[in-house]
């Protein structure tokens, strides 16, 4: 809903008007520009309802009445917005028209749909979640089953180790999934190809050997800890990159509609760790995918071959998962995932330009234009597409887990007449 403050600007002293939009939040840290002399003013919202929610500014709050006729500003920290937006109606005033505008009557419903099930997901489904995959990490059996039969109605208590794997992963799949879309499949045509392909590994000795080292090693048990620790402290986030969404519902001729509009929220600092967090997390799975590629192709999880991947600057393929891992930066381990057919778009969410911007010394957002600069991008990207690309990230982490599943299974105790 928009609710109308009237502010006196701290640098100009003019008072004006702002129609601010409100809606459930954790802590919501936003910013206003002055319509008199455009200096940034912040604030920050918070509460889950209209009786609890507060909203607290860095300038003077007047009395409603106090200027009645000053300019005014239209802003909404949840939802893309224009500013100097006037006259009703025009897109950037009112938030649920604006988004119907942006993505079309015929995806709107599907849009809204996914909002509130995707908040649903992050404050009702995860905590409980949570506490199932937190007991199958120190395999807590007896708490793992009560916090299954606390989360689903269905929850069935099973004895083996791959059951257990699969349900701890289940769950944490129902209620990521419910935090993305249906239309963005990149994600989930990589792990469906994936098993494809750890499925016909399996044959061979030399992978289950390789796969199971790697649990014994400890290397498995401890990306898993990470991976869902990472996507935790992104669901904890998620207020910051739900909007993410908006570029994957929209048609792609109504993203041009995107450059009159900010997402007028103050968060670069979280955004910028998630990306570069969730980015090098993902980038640590990636050798399991290609393991099993090259188990497929050349009868060998480390046997990478001598054609070179395009895109970077290799004199020779690495030897070995380990050199793989050990001598190869994302871009070059991207690069092998991105020669796959069906695996080129999951390698698309990791977009190491957008890593190398955000990540420079340099890269701040620029309250004035709503973009972010650095040396690496002078020309500045909107903030939205780096909340897009948290938000592709934030995919590509969840399914590196469901990955970490299949080969954590293989070391399973059940199917010790495996062969080697």
């Amino acid at each position: 809903m928009m609710t109308m403050y009237t502010l006196r600007c701290p640098g100009c002293e003019e008072p004006f008007n702002l129609r601010l939009g409100i809606g459930p939040a954790k802590m919501a840290r936003f910013y206003a520009p002055c319509p008199h002399c455009s200096l940034p003013i912040r604030g920050r919202s918070h509460g889950q309802d209209l009786e609890s929610h507060r909203v607290e500014f860095e300038a003077e709050a007047l009395p409603s009445e106090a200027s009645l006729d000053a300019d005014f500003v239209t802003v909404d920290p949840n939802v893309p917005s224009k500013y100097n937006a006037a006259q009703r109606g025009e897109l950037g005033t009112f938030p649920t028209m604006t988004l119907v505008h942006l993505v079309g009557d015929e995806r709107a419903g599907a849009l809204f749909e996914t909002f509130s099930r995707s908040r649903t997901a992050a404050e009702k489904l995860w905590p409980k979640v949570r506490r199932i995959y937190e007991y199958y990490l120190v395999e807590d059996w007896r708490n793992f089953d009560k916090a299954g039969r606390a989360a689903f109605d269905d929850w069935q208590a099973k004895s083996t180790t791959h059951e257990r794997a699969t349900m701890a992963h289940q769950a944490v799949a129902i209620a990521t999934i419910s935090m993305t879309d249906g239309i963005d499949d990149s994600a989930r045509r990589y792990l469906y190809r994936f098993h494809v392909k750890h499925t016909s590994a399996l044959r061979s000795s030399a992978y289950i050997h390789s796969a199971r080292a790697d649990v014994a090693s400890g290397l498995v048990p401890g990306l898993q800890r990470s991976v869902f620790d990472v996507i935790d402290r992104f669901i904890g986030h998620f207020e910051a990159w739900q909007m993410g969404v908006l570029r994957r519902v929209m048609p792609p001729d109504r993203l041009p509609l995107l450059r009159e509009l900010t997402l007028f929220r103050d968060e670069f600092d979280i955004l910028r760790d998630l990306y570069q967090q969730g980015f090098e997390t993902v980038c640590k799975t990636l050798r399991f995918a290609v393991a099993a590629q090259n188990t497929v192709k050349r009868q060998s999880p480390g046997d990478f071959g001598t054609d070179l991947p395009n895109g970077v600057d290799l004199k020779a393929n690495p030897t070995s998962l380990k050199a793989f891992d050990d001598k190869l930066s994302n871009a070059a381990r991207l690069a092998f995932v991105r020669q796959v057919p069906g695996w080129q778009d999951y390698a698309a969410l990791l977009n190491n330009r957008t890593r190398n911007a955000i990540g420079h010394a340099t890269a701040r957002h620029d309250l004035r234009t709503g973009r972010v600069f650095s040396d690496k991008e002078p020309a500045g990207v909107q903030y939205l597409d780096l909340v897009a690309d948290v938000f592709g990230v934030f995919d590509a982490l969840c399914t590196s887990l469901q990955v970490l599943r299949a080969v954590r299974v293989v070391s399973s105790p059940d199917f010790k007449n495996a062969p080697l």
